[in-house]
């Protein structure tokens, strides 16, 4: 992390996070599963733009998030996202996809924690469908493997969810390579928000494994179930109080 972008990071949430906090009425469970010191990949899904800031409140480290390679396209975003300590993700692959999962390693062998949505934009294009939580893509579960960390599983509950904001098909498809992208965008905001944070994910006995595109997809399979299950507040034994032992390698969903 950069000194400047920790400074405001942490300025943003002293100043202005007990008021973000009291608007959503923010009530994490599951802050103590984060852990202290080491690098880890916090797993959330993605319905908002707030979600960063919801996590970012609810977690006390330093959060180092990814963001879309499309919102660097909106002009003066740069300096701002550095300022916020993100860092860009490309959201189609290829050589921009293998510049992230670079970035993402460098922090991770410095010991701090990667926040990544692996729905992507699915969500925002298709915020009245009843499913929830998009599909995941896989490029999470190759940083995990590749560095050695666990995952964080973290499911954002909102009691309540509102649009205050729909970005018209003209602005928007010019930026978002999606078939629904003429359609325009429309911002979600919550109320009465519960971030459950999960416990950590040990993918220690794949780390001798090949990465091949089975075990991502089965990672990500894997991690997905287990957000929902989360989101859900179901099975919370298992996944946010540790009451019962889950292996994630070994154990079904």
């Amino acid at each position: 992390m950069e000194i400047g972008s920790m400074l405001f990071y942490e300025g943003l949430r002293t100043f202005f996070g007990p008021l973000f906090s009291l608007h959503l009425r923010l009530k994490p469970e599951g802050e103590e599963n984060v852990p202290q010191e080491g690098g880890a990949i916090v797993i959330a899904n993605h319905r908002s733009y707030l979600d960063p800031l919801v996590i970012a409140y609810s977690i006390e480290r330093f959060v180092n998030f990814g963001a879309g390679s499309h919102l660097y396209l909106v002009p003066g975003s740069k300096p701002i996202m550095k300022l916020l300590g993100f860092f860009q993700v490309s959201i189609y692959g290829g050589e921009e996809g293998d510049k992230s999962i670079d970035e993402a390693g460098r922090l991770l062998q410095n010991g701090e924690l990667v926040g990544l949505f692996p729905e992507g934009i699915e969500s925002f294009m298709y915020v009245h469908r009843g499913n929830k939580i998009s599909e995941f893509k896989t490029g999470f579960a190759r940083i995990a493997l590749e560095n050695h960390v666990p995952i964080i599983p973290c499911a954002i509950v909102a009691e309540e969810e509102k649009e205050f904001f729909k970005i018209p098909g003209f602005l928007t498809s010019p930026f978002v390579k999606h078939p629904q992208a003429k359609k325009g965008v429309e911002l979600i905001t919550y109320r009465k928000v519960t971030p459950r944070i999960g416990r950590p994910l040990d993918l220690s006995p794949l780390y001798e494994e090949p990465i091949t595109k089975n075990l991502m997809d089965m990672i990500a399979a894997k991690v997905r179930r287990i957000v929902t299950k989360l989101y859900d507040g179901e099975d919370l034994d298992k996944f946010l109080t540790g009451e019962k032992h889950f292996d994630f390698v070994r154990d079904r969903i």
